[in-house]
């Protein structure tokens, strides 16, 4: 039985990815952080797909060594918010595993991206080339926009986490008609179990560039399928590049709705083409679950 440690797991695709490596067969172990290994509403999910759970941090290399020391392969699905993920590619270098998957990847394709997008784009730069120096058994997946994230607020990053379902308004960027590509977090966990247990996927970058549309579109298929319309409210390219100047975080919306480097075709291989035999999750299935919820709540 392989055994796969997911750091992150507790998170909204590192959840997918504990309950894919699960049903993989994998003996599933995970790393979370002291303070939430006390919290039992969120070590319950893990406990019941039977985790074996490490308590330690991505700053601490001991309690990295520890855990990575007892698996065969690793995913980390954690936000890289800062370059600490660095210290456990110090860590994966130096215990040696069979397979490794950083959460450099979740996020855009480097080869269509360009540098100075968003400051959390260019640690995750400097983490894969501190992979690739060590020469590692990586395995890369570029995922583009999440649904979570995206498709669950129509596209406008500026109202997530504000509603649970898409909001009554939202930003539309620019004229609306450039496209991006997103991909459900399941969907992201089953592709990267896929590549696993693929050997010609060792020291290789996938992306995936499913679920092609532009946030127009998007906008008009919420109506479609739900029967509400939210106010619209259209902001120009320069008026987004004002607001990316106060809150650089929002260089996202820029790389997705202006530059359209979701999009962008680049030599990186897609999920889609290399595992023909999965199937992904469609915004308009997503939208209709979305709406069902939406009724069932009110």
């Amino acid at each position: 039985m392989t055994a796969t440690l997911i750091i992150g797991a507790t998170g909204l695709l590192g959840s997918e990815m504990a309950k894919a490596s699960a049903r993989n067969g994998d003996s599933l172990h995970v790393l979370v952080r002291a303070a939430t290994s006390g919290n039992e509403e969120r070590m319950r999910p893990l406990r019941e797909l039977g985790a074996t759970v490490h308590v330690g941090d991505l700053d601490d290399y001991d309690s990295l060594v520890r855990a990575v020391g007892k698996v065969d392969r690793v995913i980390s699905s954690v936000h890289v918010g800062s370059a600490s993920e660095t210290t456990l590619v110090r860590a994966v270098r130096d215990v040696g595993v069979s397979r490794f998957v950083p959460s450099a990847g979740f996020g855009l394709d480097f080869a269509a991206a360009a540098p100075g997008t968003i400051a959390p784009l260019d640690i995750k730069r400097t983490v894969f080339d501190a992979v690739r120096e060590a020469d590692l058994p990586y395995t890369v997946i570029y995922t583009n926009g999440f649904f979570s994230t995206w498709v669950a607020t129509l596209g406008d990053l500026t109202r997530f986490g504000s509603t649970p379902l898409p909001p009554d308004e939202v930003t539309l960027y620019g004229d609306g008609t450039v496209p991006a590509t997103f991909v459900s977090e399941k969907d992201i966990a089953a592709i990267t179990m896929r590549a696993l247990e693929d050997p010609n996927a060792v020291r290789r970058e996938i992306r995936i560039a499913r679920n092609r549309i532009t946030q127009g579109q998007m906008i008009d298929l919420w109506r479609r399928i739900s029967g509400r319309s939210p106010r619209v409210v259209n902001m120009s390219a320069e008026e987004l590049e004002a607001l990316i100047a106060a809150v650089p975080g929002l260089g996202l919306l820029r790389a997705f709705w202006i530059r359209g480097e979701t999009a962008h075709e680049t030599d990186t291989p897609e999920a889609g083409v290399l595992y023909p035999e999965l199937r992904f999750e469609t915004v308009e299935s997503a939208f209709v679950a979305m709406a069902a919820r939406g009724k069932l709540a009110g």
